[in-house]
């Protein structure tokens, strides 16, 4: 292992980014940092063994972990862990030997604060006392019996408004879902007073009946009698009865979830929709909730009520409750603006209408897997894939030309079918990510971009219409037309999937994350090249260029808690300058061999035009993006390094302004991600 000896940005960038330390003011951020150091590892370092005591608090900054248990040939990874993942907390607060092991899955900066250190940070920072126990919630549930199997488990609790919204639907569709995406273990328990037909509803007709609640209290470790394995999703099915009147003692389903818990990565609760104690008992058990609803006034202020209650009484904090708003076929009752000022609480997702219509039951249950590309289908999975903390997180940088190799990597993401959930854009990045969010396939942009940029003429037409120089070189006009001309009135909530601009607040030197409104303003913010571009406005503040904060805006992914990252950074390091510099005198001196080879008029004419390629080379544009870029190569290999893969296409034969070299460029972007498939599919399938 190594210890950074100098100033490190990679600490400044996971206090800045890692949701663990999201909410700590510059004060609380700097006392971390202060107390906090940067070791680095190396592939297949040990980090600590299981039964080792605890040390220190650790927190990646770049590459991964893989948690494990057992030695040789019994060893069992549990958990891979990236950037601005957190570990080693249940040993340090409890004084216990670590349960499990750490290694270095490849070359790995981790940052690292003493046992001592981290108490008394604790102590002077209670809120990230309350962070962390959420985490120790999930990670310390363990029965007696038996050793523990699984590093995180997670309680997820389905409840709804009223009868009829699609509760158990979409349970059932979740817990599968859940099983294909993260390839974990998963359990779906229907929990409820009446006998109904949950296997039924499935299709497995030999699933047998529901078991009592009394009578799985009576003999907890009885419970994997009655589970039946689901032989289509390879999730676990249980189906529990209870029967308030027939108990005079209030009943408790809390030692079945904790029991659960020692094997399940996932237990997916489907309860009824009238609330009881049982019912309030799961809920106090849960890590997070789903909330049913759909636009009846009346089921939505029920809705507000409860999530009231959740966050007093059972004390859940509000971002784990998740509103669930199912669009029913009935016309809606209320507006979008309407359902917040009643709710008061974000709708997390929609579920558009399952067109129930002739389908049966089962093919209902099972819209996931027998309709993935149904609208339904799709919004199940992207909320499995969040719950599953399997997210995959694009980040498309700066670059100018060079950014157009963005086009040729969209591309192949897209044929070799590898999933992305959220893109992040800065600057020329952004642009591609807004055609690409707009709904335009990686092939309907190449076409688009390369009948505007394919010669000289019509890529100068398109970026320089000149203006006063007061502010800028081009006002920016054509190409808010061309943009207005492929994404129109498109806003951030009209886009096919999650995505965010990056851009620069000038005036207080810091970065905007840019996710509401106009995508094409959102756009033009984003590419405002200092010098080149004229700057917007953004509440009377001047907003320019995102690459000169965030080249590679890595950082938000990571603060939105994204688990694995793709990064395309397209500008050249000084390596690549340096090779750029050489090929370039060498094209010089071959332009001057054909020169001297002519004669008469077109020797001269050649002497002229060579004369005054040499005296307004660099000129003043190539000065200002040039000397921006050579800064932002260093920043964006910092962020580079917080990407699980990284992909450099490096375009040695065009410049900055090399618009006109559309096609070369795409080519290259589909090279490099071509020559990353197998990471890609390595990092999209563990």
């Amino acid at each position: 292992m190594l210890f950074f000896s100098k100033k490190d940005t990679g600490k400044t960038f996971i206090v800045d980014h890692s949701p663990i330390f999201a909410e700590l003011n510059p004060f609380e951020k700097n006392m971390v940092m202060q107390r906090g150091k940067v070791v680095e590892y190396k592939r297949g370092d040990c980090i600590y063994s299981q039964g080792d005591k605890p040390s220190a608090f650790f927190c990646i900054i770049s590459g991964r972990v893989r948690a494990f248990v057992g030695k040789g040939k019994d060893e069992e990874t549990l958990e891979y862990l990236n950037c601005g993942k957190y570990f080693g907390i249940i040993s340090l607060l409890t004084g216990d030997t670590h349960s499990v092991g750490a290694e270095a899955v490849n070359d790995s900066a981790i940052l690292t604060i003493d046992k001592e250190d981290f108490e008394d940070i604790l102590n002077k920072i209670p809120k990230l006392a309350i962070h962390l126990s959420k985490t120790l919630s999930r990670r310390l549930r363990k029965r007696t019996i038996g050793p523990k199997k699984v590093f995180e488990s997670t309680i997820v609790s389905i409840f709804g408004a009223t009868s009829g919204v699609g509760r158990t639907t979409y349970a059932a569709n979740l817990a599968q879902s859940l099983r294909k995406e993260t390839k974990k273990e998963v359990i779906l328990l229907n929990l409820s007073q009446t006998d109904g037909k949950f296997f039924k509803n499935l299709g497995i007709e030999d699933g047998g009946g529901p078991v009592m609640l009394k009578k799985v209290l009576s003999d907890i470790t009885s419970t994997e009698d009655n589970i039946v394995n689901d032989p289509v999703s390879g999730a676990d099915l249980l189906c529990v009865r209870y029967s308030l009147a027939d108990d005079k003692r209030p009943l408790r389903v809390s030692p079945l979830l904790t029991y659960l818990t020692d094997e399940y990565h996932f237990i997916v609760v489907d309860m009824p929709a009238e609330s009881d104690e049982v019912v309030l008992d799961a809920l106090t058990q849960s890590d997070t909730v789903h909330l049913l609803t759909d636009k009846d006034a009346g089921h939505l202020k029920d809705i507000s009520v409860l999530i009231s209650e959740l966050t007093k009484s059972v004390e859940l904090p509000a971002e784990e409750i998740k509103v669930v708003m199912t669009e029913r076929g009935k016309p809606q009752e209320v507006s979008h603006e309407e359902v917040y000022a009643i709710l008061k609480h974000p709708v997390h997702a929609t579920l558009p209408d399952l067109e129930e219509s002739g389908a049966i039951a089962k093919d209902i249950a099972r819209r996931v897997l027998s309709e993935p590309d149904s609208k339904y289908a799709k919004a199940v999975r992207r909320i499995a894939r969040e719950l599953g903390d399997v997210l995959v997180g694009l980040a498309l940088g700066a670059g100018a030309a060079f950014g157009l190799s963005h086009i040729g990597v969209i591309k192949v993401l897209e044929r070799e079918k590898i999933p992305i959930d959220m893109v992040v854009g800065t600057s020329m990045g952004g642009l591609i990510a807004a055609l690409w969010a707009s709904g335009k396939s990686g092939d309907e942009i190449e076409r688009i971009v390369v009948d505007v940029l394919r010669t000289k003429r019509k890529a100068y037409y398109l970026l320089m219409d000149t203006t006063f120089p007061k502010r800028s070189f081009a006002k920016g006009r054509r190409i808010r037309k061309f943009l207005m001309k492929h994404i129109g009135k498109k806003t951030f909530q009209d886009i096919q999937f999650p995505f965010k601009l990056i851009a620069c607040n000038m005036d207080r030197a810091e970065e905007v994350v840019l996710s509401q409104g106009s995508l094409v303003d959102a756009v033009m913010a984003s590419i405002a090249i200092p010098g080149i571009f004229e700057p917007t406005k953004l509440n009377g503040d001047t907003i320019i260029d995102g690459g000169i904060l965030a080249p590679v805006p890595t950082g938000e992914l990571v603060r939105m808690g994204i688990k694995k990252i793709i990064a395309v950074n397209v500008l050249p390091n000084q390596e690549d300058v340096v090779q750029k510099y050489h090929l370039r005198k060498e094209r010089l001196k071959q332009e001057m061999l054909q020169v001297e080879q002519k004669t008469g008029i077109a020797k001269v004419l050649s002497q002229v035009r060579l004369s005054l390629k040499k005296y307004f080379d660099p000129n003043i544009l190539d000065i200002l993006v040039t000397s921006m870029q050579t800064m932002e190569s260093a920043i964006a290999e910092g962020d580079s390094r917080k990407a699980d893969v990284l992909i450099n296409p490096i375009a040695l034969d065009s410049d900055w302004f090399d618009f006109f070299n559309v096609e070369s460029l795409i080519k290259k972007g589909e090279e490099e991600a071509t020559r990353s498939l197998e990471a890609l599919k390595d990092i999209v399938e563990e």
